[in-house]
């Protein structure tokens, strides 16, 4: 079976149309999966199961969110919702990337492995969302920067900007104090913790006190004003791990120790202090877990003669298993699982992935085969941590139908792989990336596709083959690359099928460990990489942590469910207000930080360097009903402007069409655009036209427009409602995107959600 995407792209309204099609056949819950919570009201220690480090949680109304550090995985900065502080779901991957050079895109030899995003602070302040991390530059690559990322909508876009400030492992506290004076405090530092008074509304710094001197790594602040005291929340990092607390009726010190440290010996440290709705505290800190890597564990929080008490008097309050209540949030919440399987159903990858370093985005797709990832080769070369495009996903540690329990599951990870497509040279499969790594994976030799396994070292930043295995000719165009974990015994084995039903073993075993070469838990890797040239490429059909899976028995096909009773129907915006020129609806920061002034005659944009400023629209915007977007500016532009439009919701991982514009008036011809790698731009969705700029000199727009001729704005086109009775999805224009046939059918996950792919 083949799939193929549709998508309307405005808000609407699914409602049933009962049996027309035949009853849907029963659809197999996932097995493998993890939750904290037993279900009666109580939870058990780790909330998640899998490598969330350097914890930072806030609420902001009823929602909790979590943020992690992601290293040099991209998009990163993970960030968690929950309702619950105990069952969490994806929110946003934030950090598209943080630069682009040969280190960050693994070229020439240079990586960025056990650098990048880290230790993150997330704060919301005066209804904006800030998140402020560092990224360290390995030795002989100068970017290490200091990012500040900010939203309205954490699920939205982030607007992102270098500062110049240096806050090491660092919390802010936006603090408006008794009087009401509106300054950020940024508690940071390693062995000396400082304070860094700013203006909470510019940013810029007022002053700096050096306020604790304890040495002994202390390092991981989270700053808070809590009753009548400040207080700096600290980690003794490294093998110690412990927590600790300073306090002082002052932002600036002097600091006072609570003696004695908290987990002191459980590797439990790290992390963050929130208050629940009804009054209750408690902490999410991590857990130094081995080979998984570093997980959340949540605590208990009382205060006592103004000092908190955290889990059982500094013991994690479900050691060896035992539940405890879970936080009093004012009402009862459903259990979540963090989604791993995916069919690839979709035109954007699901949240739990994140690419090795920055992804060539001209070398891969879920659209030129729809319904397959396709893995272009992206790198020449001998060596997995070289080769760019490799995608990569948290392993999860399980337990049977997600309940913990003292029994150690295997972790699963299956891919379905058309290989038909290789060329000479080209290494593609699955891998368990730490030090040591490993692989299963098809090898093409002497024109013959071979079975190949293999392990490697990678300590101290120098890379060493440990075992390789040669296997089996493979004659079929599809296989089956199977990975199993198991974190109770940290052994790893691989496993191959031609079918999906018999399976053999093969390859190099694995025992797994976690190193600071890396500095992450265990993932899975999908890669596709050249050794000659390039050239070829690999299609994955869908990616499953089950034991046991087929995409029929998972994602089962039936009748387009639940179509609203009033029929199909959505509103068209005004033309004119697709692309306003206020300010409030031009975004001058969607990359690096700029400008944006409007007069009633101009638009005065002024981008950060290599910057984009522009328009994004979260859920999308047809604009398949013109033939034109124009452009018109004041002066002809000295900046080298160019016109970047994405049919994709990713600035960075999705290619656009790219534009130059020299002149005082482009006319773009929207059914024409192609990207450099000539994948065709559907105007029918688009997210985000932008401008990108060298940041040297102001640009100013006269008038931006949709047209039919190039020259005169169009006017409004009128919604109109579908033909539910027969069956036909219209656009909003009249035009008819699909006749619905018996056997054209939806995709729906597990949980009965409707995936808006249809198949062919």
């Amino acid at each position: 079976m083949k799939r193929f995407v549709f998508s309307i792209v405005c808000a609407f309204a699914l409602a049933a149309f009962g049996n027309a099609w035949g009853q849907e056949a029963t659809i197999k819950p996932f097995a493998y999966k993890w939750t904290a919570d037993q279900g009666d009201g109580t939870y058990i220690n780790p909330i998640l199961n899998a490598d969330f480090p350097d914890c930072d949680v806030i609420r902001v109304g009823d929602t909790y969110y979590f943020v992690s550090t992601t290293m040099y995985h991209f998009p990163g900065a993970t960030i968690l919702k929950s309702k619950d502080l105990v069952n969490w779901e994806y929110c946003a991957n934030p950090l598209e990337r943080i630069g682009d050079n040969d280190a960050y895109n693994l070229l020439k030899g240079k990586h960025h492995y056990s650098q990048g995003q880290w230790a993150a602070s997330l704060n919301y302040y005066d209804g904006k969302f800030y998140l402020y991390f560092i990224c360290y530059g390995r030795s002989g690559v100068d970017d290490t920067q200091n990012i500040l990322l900010t939203a309205t909508d954490p699920e939205g876009m982030w607007e992102m900007r270098n500062m110049t400030e240096h806050y090491y492992d660092s919390g802010w506290l936006f603090d408006d104090g008794d009087n009401g004076d509106g300054y950020l405090y940024v508690a940071c530092g390693i062995g000396d913790i400082w304070v860094n008074k700013l203006n909470a509304k510019t940013l810029e710094k007022i002053s700096s006190t050096r306020v604790i001197s304890v040495g002994n790594g202390c390092e991981g602040s989270h700053m808070y004003h809590i009753g009548d005291y400040y207080y700096i929340y600290a980690t003794y990092g490294g093998t110690e791990g412990s927590q600790t607390i300073f306090r002082s009726k002052k932002p600036m010190g002097p600091y006072e120790e609570h003696k004695g440290r908290v987990f002191a010996n459980q590797k439990i440290h790290q992390g963050a202090l929130v208050e629940t709705q009804t009054g209750e505290w408690w902490t999410v800190l991590f857990k130094d877990a081995g080979a998984i890597g570093r997980i959340p564990y949540l605590e208990p929080v009382k205060w006592k003669d103004g000092w908190p008490i955290i889990g059982n008097n500094g013991i994690d309050v479900s050691k060896d298993r035992k539940a405890y209540k879970k936080p009093d949030v004012g009402a009862e919440h459903e259990k979540t699982y963090l989604p791993t399987n995916d069919p690839f159903a979709s035109t954007v990858l699901g949240m739990q992935w994140a690419w090795n370093h920055n992804p060539d985005n001209t070398a891969w797709s879920l659209t030129e085969r729809p319904g397959w990832l396709r893995l272009h080769t992206a790198s020449v070369t001998n060596e997995l941590v070289s080769a760019r495009n490799s995608l990569s996903q948290r392993i999860l540690g399980f337990s049977p139908n997600g309940t913990p329990s003292n029994s150690v599951q295997w972790s699963y990870g299956t891919a379905k792989m058309d290989i038909s497509a290789m060329e000479e040279g080209d290494i593609a499969g699955l891998a368990v990336v730490q030090s040591p790594y490993s692989m299963i994976a098809v090898k093409v030799q002497n024109g013959k596709k071979m079975l190949y396994s293999e392990k490697c070292s990678f300590s101290g930043q120098k890379l060493s083959k440990q075992e390789t295995k040669n296997g089996v000719e493979i004659t079929s165009d599809i296989i089956y690359l199977r990975a199993m974990v198991n974190y109770g015994s940290n052994q790893c084995r691989y496993q191959y099928s031609l079918d999906n039903n018999t399976w053999k073993s093969f390859g190099v075993t694995m025992n797994m460990g976690y190193t600071l070469d890396f500095f992450v838990g265990q993932r899975f890797y999908l890669f596709n990489y050249a050794t000659k040239a390039l050239g070829g490429h690999v299609d994955i059909d869908w990616f499953s942590t089950e034991k046991l899976f087929t995409e029929e028995d998972f994602y089962t096909p039936g009748a387009l469910a639940e179509m609203a009773e009033q029929g199909l129907k959505c509103e068209k915006a005004d033309v004119a207000e697709f692309f306003s020129l206020k300010e409030s609806d031009f975004n001058p920061s969607l990359y690096q930080y700029g400008t944006y002034k409007q007069t009633s005659t101009m638009g005065s944009f002024k981008s950060g360097p290599q910057g984009i400023g522009g328009w994004n629209y979260k859920e999308g915007v047809d604009l398949s009903d013109y033939n034109y977007l124009v452009i018109e500016l004041v002066r002809t532009p000295s900046c080298k402007p160019e016109v970047l439009i994405y049919d994709q919701n990713q600035l960075w991982l999705a290619q656009p069409y790219v534009s130059k514009m020299s002149a005082k008036k482009i006319a773009i011809d929207l059914r024409n655009m192609t990207t450099a790698s000539g994948k065709v731009i559907d105007p029918s969705h688009i997210y985000t036209v932008g401008i990108k700029t060298d940041g040297s000199s102001n640009m100013y727009f006269k008038n931006v427009f949709l047209s039919m001729d190039g020259e005169t704005e169009a006017t409004s086109v009128k919604s109109v409602e579908s033909n539910i009775a027969s069956g036909e999805i219209f656009s909003i224009t009249g035009a008819k995107l699909n006749t619905m046939q018996k056997g054209v059918n939806i995709i729906r996950k597990a949980d009965g959600s409707v995936i808006k792919s249809v198949r062919r």
